[in-house]
C-alpha cells in the first residue's frame, strides 16, 4: 500500500482501483467506493480518490486490536462503568414553595415634600404664608394653576381653621423648614406661635374615576414634565463663569434699609463702621465670606455671603424686622437676579470725590471761621470791660 507504515506489507496492496485484474478489489455500489479486502489480516481498506491511497474501514475486529493496544494493565474493559450518585436529592416543588420562592414587594419609602402648619391666626392669607415660607425653599406650583401649593383649611361654614398645608419642590426643604420655624412665632412682634411637622397623607381608595384617567393622558403626563423642568431651573441658576449649575445666590442674605445715601455722603467714614458691625453681627450665625454695602443704592443694602445656607436663614430669622438707627430691617435670600449695585460712569465717581473733598474743604473752612469768631468776641469783650469800669468811676 502507497503510505502504508508497514513496509512488509506494501506489496500486499494494488497499486490502485484501476487494475480490475487484482480479485481482492470490488466496487461497491452503494458508496460508489473500491474496496480492497486483505485475507491475512483479515481487514477490508477503502480506496480514497483524493488522498490516493488505500484507508482501512472501521469494525469489531479494527476496533478490539485498537483497545488492546491502549489498555491498561490489571483494569477490566469488559466490566461495565457505573455512574456515580448524585449527592444532590431532586427537590420536590410544591405550590407552597412556589409562593416562597417569590421575594416579597419592598415598599418604596415615600419622599415627603409637605409640612402641615398649626396654631396660624385666623386672618392669615396665602401671600402671608407665601412670603414666610418660602425663604426655606421653592414653594411647589399647581400645574393647572401655576400658583404655589399652600393651602389653608377652613370649616364648613367658610372660615379660617387655624392650620395649613405648604408643598416643596424638595424634601430638604422641609427639614429645614421645622428645625427653624417650628415652635416659632408666625408674626414678629404677636403671640402667634406655630408648629411645624412633616405632613402625613392617607391613602385613597383606588377609583375608576375621569381623574385617574386625566392623570394617565399623555397630554397631562407632558404638561408635568414641562412643569417640573421650570420649577427646577427656578431652584438652581447657571453659573457662566464655572460652567456649572450653583446655587450660590442661596448663601447669601440681603439686608435693607441699613443707611441712606445722604447719611454716607455726609459721614463717608460710616461705611467702614457699617460693614464691620454687620459682620461681626452676622458672625454669631456662621462664617461669612464676604460683605458688601452698596452705597448708591437708595434701599441702603448690604449683602452678606456665608459659607453655607443653613447660616443664611438662621440669621434672617434673627435680622428679620427688627429696628435698626430708627429703620425696620429687611432680611432675606438673595434671588440670584436683583443686582444691587448702582453703576456710575467714570467721570460721574470723579465729580463725586470732587464734591466730596469740597464739602469737606468747606467744613474745615467754617470750623476755622467759628475759631475766629470766638477769639474776636472774646478780644472784644476782654476790650469793654476796662471802660465800663472807667465809667463807674467817674
Amino acid at each position: 500500500m502507497e503510505n502504508y507504515s508497514t513496509p512488509q506489507a506494501k506489496h500486499f496492496f494494488p497499486s490502485g482501483p484501476n487494475k480490475f485484474k487484482d480479485p481482492r478489489v470490488t466496487f461497491i455500489q452503494e458508496t460508489e467506493k473500491y474496496v480492497f479486502k486483505d485475507e491475512t489480516q483479515n481487514l477490508s481498506y477503502e480506496w480514497d480518490e483524493d488522498k490516493k491511497a488505500w484507508f482501512p474501514m472501521w469494525n469489531e475486529q479494527l476496533m478490539a486490536s485498537q483497545q488492546s493496544a491502549y489498555s491498561v494493565e490489571g483494569v477490566d474493559d469488559t466490566e461495565e462503568v457505573i455512574k456515580p450518585k448524585d449527592k444532590r436529592k431532586a427537590k420536590i416543588y410544591t405550590m407552597e414553595d412556589e409562593s416562597a420562592k417569590k421575594k416579597p414587594k419592598v415598599e418604596k419609602k415615600k419622599i415627603i415634600t409637605s409640612v402641615y402648619v398649626s396654631g396660624l391666626p385666623f386672618d392669615t392669607t396665602l401671600e402671608e404664608m407665601k412670603e414666610v415660607f418660602s425663604k426655606y425653599g421653592i414653594i411647589s406650583e399647581d400645574i393647572n394653576t401655576g400658583q404655589p401649593r399652600i393651602k389653608l383649611y377652613k370649616d364648613n361654614e367658610g372660615n379660617l381653621k387655624g392650620d395649613g398645608l405648604v408643598t416643596f419642590l424638595k424634601p430638604e426643604s422641609v427639614e429645614l423648614c421645622i428645625d427653624l420655624l417650628d415652635d416659632s412665632d408666625f408674626r414678629l412682634g404677636e403671640n402667634s406661635r406655630i408648629r411645624v411637622q412633616k405632613a402625613e397623607f392617607k391613602e385613597k381608595e383606588k377609583t375608576n374615576d375621569n381623574n385617574n384617567n386625566n392623570k394617565k393622558n399623555p397630554d397631562n403626563k407632558r404638561k408635568i414634565q414641562q412643569k417640573f423642568i421650570k420649577q427646577q431651573k427656578k431652584l438652581d441658576w447657571f453659573d457662566e463663569t464655572t460652567g456649572k449649575r450653583t446655587e450660590k445666590s442661596k448663601k447669601v442674605m440681603i439686608l435693607k434699609n441699613m443707611f441712606s445715601v445722604q447719611e454716607l455722603e455726609e459721614d463717608p467714614s460710616l461705611i467702614l463702621d457699617l460693614k464691620e458691625d454687620v459682620r461681626t453681627e452676622c458672625e454669631n450665625f456662621g462664617e461669612v465670606t464676604n460683605v458688601v454695602l452698596y452705597e448708591k443704592n437708595p434701599e441702603g443694602v448690604i449683602s452678606v455671603r456665608f459659607k453655607d445656607e443653613l447660616s443664611v436663614l438662621l440669621c434672617i430669622r434673627k435680622m428679620n424686622g427688627r429696628y435698626f438707627a430708627g429703620k425696620r430691617i429687611i432680611a432675606e435670600v438673595h434671588d440670584g437676579k436683583t443686582k444691587y449695585k448702582v453703576n456710575n460712569p467714570l467721570e460721574d465717581k470723579e465729580e463725586e470725590e470732587r464734591k466730596r473733598s469740597e464739602r469737606y474743604r468747606q467744613f474745615l473752612n467754617q470750623q476755622e471761621s467759628q475759631e475766629e469768631d470766638k477769639k474776636a468776641s472774646a478780644l472784644n469783650s476782654e476790650q469793654e470791660e476796662p471802660i465800663s469800669e472807667k465809667n463807674e468811676a467817674k
